[in-house]
């Protein structure tokens, strides 16, 4: 498991920035403040670890790290990434491990000299496990079918594109216990298949799926069907977004081993305040097991969700590692300040902009209320 990860001179973090982790990371706070700096950083530095790990066991030291394309990653030339005056150095670490790139000549990629091999970082377990998953905000909305393809591992895919199928060749792969639905001792089967179906009906409740495949056409398909209607499965279209967005979710923590690492962007998107908080329990429950799991969410029912799951678990306040990312006006300078908690999962300190836009708000309505009496 990853403690921290070191960034420098990478988009808004010109000056030299740890960010801590833990079993489960929370990435919180205004737009435009750095979290997704923080996630695009990963993932250079797992590109990193893939490309020392194709040339394992020979002598090369200079390699070559892709800005576009790969994880998803737009981040466009060398000039939109540098950010410090002082250095034209991108620095770029986890734990021990800290890498310097300089840019490439096509501006489009970056450049790292470096003796550290894929072992040394295997070590550390994290962003560098055997498998990596990540979810980008941006997953497929409703689909009738998803393409079938070839897979080094069980990936959903960086937009959830793969889901239909990971369900389908996996549907009576056992889950292990401590992933398993808890809160209906009816509902005990441990297969894929049916604990995707119990979660999923724990998220937004009432919604039971069903998943067929063609081979000779090589697509997956995905019905959906309310159970409180007389009616038969359907297409998605007709479910609206919240289900085909939180579908990856639940089946990559489900597929995930113990020792690596998932990262999901907005695990609210297009869901309920209830259904926010309730994935916030799943992922809680999923790091329990032993996966590192980073979050970036605007959700305080998330973020609820996850310490209430954490309190009714023997989970501890190291276990939980809540960020929050601002702009110190006096230093012009973005920050990143770890939220402590204490045993009742409790935020000791809560900073001004951390989810109290309810209270403003309500606040100058009471002001406004008594201006018109």
């Amino acid at each position: 498991m990853n403690k921290k990860i070191y960034i420098h001179n990478f988009k808004c973090f010109s000056k030299p920035t740890e960010i801590d982790l833990s079993a489960l990371t929370i990435c919180a706070g205004m737009n435009s403040m750095g979290k997704s700096t923080l996630i695009q950083g990963i993932l250079l530095l797992r590109q990193t670890y893939d490309t020392i790990k194709q040339y394992r066991g020979t002598q090369r030291d200079s390699f070559v790290v892709y800005l576009n394309d790969r994880y998803s990653l737009q981040l466009g030339d060398i000039n939109q990434i540098m950010s410090s005056d002082d250095t034209d150095i991108i620095n770029i670490g986890a734990d021990n491990i800290k890498f310097e790139y300089t840019h490439a000549k096509d501006k489009l990629s970056l450049s790292l000299v470096t003796n550290t091999q894929a072992e040394d970082m295997e070590i550390l377990k994290g962003v560098f496990s055997q498998s990596f998953y990540y979810l980008n905000a941006e997953r497929l909305g409703p689909r009738n079918y998803q393409t079938m393809e070839s897979y080094d591992q069980a990936h959903c895919g960086f937009h959830g594109e793969h889901t239909f199928d990971m369900i389908y060749q996996n549907a009576q792969r056992r889950i292990p216990n401590e992933n398993c639905f808890t809160n209906n001792e009816s509902k005990s089967v441990k297969t894929l298949e049916k604990q995707v179906e119990y979660w999923l009906d724990y998220v937004i409740p009432g919604t039971e799926v069903r998943f067929s495949s063609d081979l000779a056409m090589r697509l997956s398909q995905m019905t959906v069907k309310q159970t409180v209607l007389n009616t038969d499965f359907q297409s998605p279209h007709n479910f609206g977004f919240g289900a085909s967005y939180v579908l990856p979710v639940i089946v990559t923590g489900l597929l995930a081993e113990p020792g690596s690492m998932i990262i999901v962007e907005n695990p609210e998107a297009h869901l309920h305040p209830a259904g926010q908080s309730r994935i916030g329990r799943f992922l809680s429950q999923i790091a329990k097991s032993g996966v590192q799991i980073i979050i970036e969410t605007h959700s305080e029912h998330v973020i609820n969700g996850v310490r209430l799951q954490t309190l009714n678990s023997d989970a501890t306040p190291a276990d939980l590692c809540i960020n929050y990312f601002s702009i110190d006006p006096s230093k012009n300078n973005h920050i990143v300040k770890r939220l402590h908690l204490n045993d009742n999962m409790d935020i000791l300190e809560w900073p001004d902009g951390f989810f109290d836009q309810e209270a403003i708000d309500l606040k100058e309505l009471r002001s406004l209320r008594s201006i018109k009496k």
